[in-house]
């Protein structure tokens, strides 16, 4: 992570090197020391300790004990709580997500886009007594997942080559597409008949089929899946579930600008309109 490469002159880059702090922290690396985070940004010691200690009296970074490393703080969890407060959207689709739920018996994902990658932002569990986190936030490559694909098969083509170049194609297990012939191949299946699938390509065990929710212009600002284990997910009731599936997001689909890709887009607009 280069800190120190040109930003607008703008920006204020004590806020921006905090940021960079804040971005350290992944669920891989959940805790971090001092010298770790000074080594991630290639920043002095000194620099980083001050920034840390300022986020830390805001309750952004805190300390654990006894290693006394650095995490992300409460406050950060205050401020993950407003955000989905402020997406009125989410909370209109849960009764959708868990009408789906109730009809396919699944685990049912409601996602959209955010810089390449796809963001979840709820989910109905088909067993909500085994699993109770939130997987809001999580970020996951788009050419991997099921809502990645059903989303990406829509997006204009220069957006479609932003996110092969910027994110690339990693293989997340043998089943992953990792070839951009194969990927563009996909994609035209996927806009053909509406929906994608993924069959093991993010997570061995684990098999979904997706489908875009889709503005009036037809950009694809979410997605939703249905998700289950292999065995459970077998290839003649994965596409059993594809009617609901497009009927749901059908559904959706009046309320799309309203979601977190959708709201860009129309910022994106706004901009380029007024030529600021």
């Amino acid at each position: 992570m280069n800190v120190n490469e040109e930003h607008p002159s703008w920006q204020v880059k004590s806020v921006a090197k905090a940021i960079h702090i804040l971005s350290c922290f992944t669920p891989a690396e959940p805790e971090l020391s001092l010298v770790d985070i000074s080594h991630k940004l290639a920043l002095p010691k000194s620099t980083v300790l001050n920034l840390l200690r300022t986020l830390e009296s805001y309750g952004y970074i805190s300390r654990t004990y006894p290693s006394m490393n650095y995490r992300l703080g409460y406050s950060i969890m205050q401020l993950n709580y407003c955000t989905q407060m402020s997406m009125p959207v989410v909370r209109f689709s849960l009764p959708f997500l868990e009408d789906l739920q109730m009809k396919t018996g699944k685990t049912i994902y409601l996602t959209t886009h955010i810089n390449g990658k796809v963001l979840y932002l709820e989910v109905a569990h088909q067993n909500r007594r085994m699993f109770s986190y939130s997987i809001s936030g999580k970020t996951l490559n788009m050419h991997c997942t099921g809502c990645g694909k059903a989303m990406l098969a829509f997006l204009p083509e220069a957006e479609i080559r932003n996110v092969i170049n910027t994110h690339g194609l990693p293989a997340f297990t043998p089943n992953t597409i990792t070839s951009e012939e194969k990927l563009y191949q996909e994609l035209a299946k996927i806009r053909s008949r509406g929906y994608s699938t993924d069959h093991e390509e993010e997570t061995l065990g684990v098999r979904c089929i997706a489908a875009p929710i889709r503005n009036a212009q037809g950009y694809p600002t979410a997605a939703l899946s249905i998700s289950g284990a292999v065995l459970s997910m077998q290839e003649n009731q994965v596409l059993e579930y594809a009617d609901v599936l497009i009927s749901t997001c059908q559904a959706l689909a009046g309320n799309a600008n309203e979601f977190p890709a959708g709201q860009i887009l129309l910022l994106n607009q706004k901009q380029e309109s007024s030529g600021s």
